[in-house]
């Protein structure tokens, strides 16, 4: 049996405190510097669906638009969050083709509400400067129709800090702008185009988004 003098026992002690609070202050440090940035419904943010068939050319667009991003500005590739658009609140220009749009027959409101982005992971940059637009990809999985896959999309990132001009706007935080697209196959989400509408409506959807996300 080896007996440790108190006097080493105690200088060890209080190393090994010193070292716990020490590795405990950096993680709290590191915690703190998630931030949380709320995409409001109708609060500038912009989801676009366009359908380009050899007959006609489709633009969906809708401004309800709600999710939150939550990031650590220092450490881009860690940030997650949830983009959503309400189905039925996708207009295309008629009203008719809207209510077939919103129908059972195409997209399903009733029974699937919204259309989602989750973000999984952010690749192509490790820090988001203020006023500094970063070109990234962000990988995550999409929703539509109940049916979720995974996906990738090329996309531009800018934090801009609260400004006196941004609060005579009613801002009232830092701001995340940013812009995204990718396609979707409507087939991959069990969504079906009826034989007398193949040359008006592509299977090949182009998704455009445009956000802004606000400090919380």
């Amino acid at each position: 049996m080896v007996v440790v003098p108190l006097a080493r026992r105690s200088s060890w002690l209080l190393g090994a405190s010193l070292l716990a609070c020490a590795w405990m202050g950096v993680g709290s440090h590191a915690e703190a510097q998630v931030r949380r940035f709320q995409i409001s419904r109708n609060g500038g943010s912009r989801i676009q669906f366009v359908s380009d068939a050899p007959l006609e050319r489709i633009t969906g667009v809708s401004g309800t638009v709600s999710g939150e991003l939550n990031l650590d500005p220092n450490a881009l590739g860690s940030a997650r969050g949830t983009v959503a658009v309400d189905i039925a609140s996708i207009r295309t220009g008629l009203d008719l083709r809207d209510e077939h749009l919103h129908g059972p027959d195409w997209l399903d409101a009733g029974h699937h509400p919204q259309a989602t982005f989750e973000i999984t992971a952010v690749e192509g940059a490790t820090a988001l400067r203020a006023d500094e637009t970063l070109r990234v990809t962000l990988r995550g999985r999409f929703t539509l129709h109940g049916v979720t896959r995974e996906i990738s999309a090329p996309a531009q990132v800018r934090l801009m800090p609260l400004t006196d001009e941004l609060r005579a706007q009613g801002v009232t935080g830092d701001v995340i702008r940013g812009q995204a697209s990718f396609d979707v196959e409507l087939s991959d989400y069990q969504i079906s185009i009826s034989a007398p509408v193949r040359l008006k409506v592509s299977n090949t959807i182009r998704v455009n988004v445009t956000l802004r996300a606000v400090a919380g």
